[in-house]
């Protein structure tokens, strides 16, 4: 029955976002397969490159925030860490929960309290979420100047606006108030631990969560001491940001279509919204129908649309989701140095 429950709760959304993809590509698929056809592999190669300089800023944002926490780790374990950390989210739908767990149990591995993982996890996505939140903004305004009229798509980029910067503002409010961050700290602890019975029959005990809360507390109290060296981070976040962008826009290169910067932030704005979607792993299936949906009524035909955002999904999601199977074999690999140097201590 346990193993019933966890198999649900992994593919149902993935069976849910092959439909939504399906009803998508089916339909176009003449024109998607004439256009996959003649696209440009240099320009694929270009937009790979991109995708992996995505990772590695990700990589470089938890390794600074890590060393501003006092926990300092070989840049090529905590780069991997991050990679394989955020490739989960797009296989395992939770909100997020997976990549942090992930993150954590790696970092744990690396003698890293999971205070300190909640800790560097919460400042990250912070940024992610106010940089995507400027981005989205920015698509909109956009937008409204090309078209002039307050349609449908504004309202969604009002109400998508809306959800991430409440999302980020929660996040600070808990990161900066200790009474109600211990309060909702002790919330979520039960919570965590009705989920873990209604799976495993198991649960966190007391004293866990008392000393995961004790390092949380000390993990932030150090933030708050070093603030002032947070703009490297968000330096970093910003790179992976523009990236992303970079990847769609040669995407639409190797299809034959080379759009303005303005209609690309504005698609790729749209369709990032679809990805913050808790149900679906990674926005799978709404984010391509949202960005050839937009891009098809700015004169992009559908084929080069739809074309270009699943070598988009391909090349950023799905290409480093294999590569991190490697990656995650090389860091437990690299697990014995850390207890083996632990021991010695």
């Amino acid at each position: 029955m346990t193993n019933w429950k966890k198999k649900i709760f992994i593919y149902a959304p993935i069976a849910l976002s092959l439909v939504i993809l399906t009803s998508l590509v089916y339909p176009n698929l003449a024109p998607l397969a004439a256009t996959l056809k003649t696209a440009h592999p240099g320009f694929i190669c270009v937009a790979l490159i991109f995708s992996f300089m995505s990772y590695l800023f990700m990589g470089f944002s938890l390794w600074e925030v890590l060393r501003i926490l006092g926990h300092r780790l070989p840049f090529w374990e905590t780069a991997g860490v991050a990679f394989v950390s955020t490739t989960v989210n797009y296989f395992v739908s939770s909100g997020g929960v997976s990549g942090f767990a992930t993150r954590a149990h790696l970092l744990s591995k690396r003698k890293i309290p999971y205070g300190i993982s909640v800790t560097s996890s919460v400042v990250i996505s912070v940024f992610i979420y106010l940089v995507l939140s400027i981005i989205i903004v920015e698509g909109m305004f956009l937008q409204l100047l090309k078209t002039e009229q307050f349609g449908t798509k504004f309202f969604e980029g009002i109400a998508g606006v809306l959800f991430v910067l409440s999302f980020a503002f929660v996040l600070v409010l808990m990161f900066f108030h200790h009474e109600l961050r211990s309060a909702w700290a002790r919330k979520i602890y039960h919570a965590v631990n009705h989920l873990l019975f209604f799976f495993s029959k198991k649960e966190i005990p007391e004293e866990t969560f008392k000393e995961f809360e004790s390092q949380l507390s000390t993990g932030i109290q150090t933030i708050h001491s070093r603030k002032y060296e947070l703009p490297l981070v968000l330096g970093y976040v910003c790179l992976d940001w523009i990236s992303n962008i970079f990847i769609l826009n040669f995407a639409f290169r190797a299809v034959g279509v080379n759009m303005g910067s303005t209609k690309l932030v504005i698609g790729f704005a749209f369709g990032q919204l679809m990805t913050v979607i808790p149900l679906l792993p990674g926005g799978l299936g709404a984010m391509e129908a949202a960005m050839t949906a937009v891009y098809s009524q700015m004169g992009v035909s559908v084929g080069q649309a739809l074309a270009a955002t699943l070598i988009f999904r391909f090349l950023y999601y799905l290409v480093p989701s294999f590569a991190s199977i490697f990656v995650y074999w090389g860091l437990k690999m690299s697990e014995f140095r850390h207890h083996g140097r632990h021991a010695g201590d």
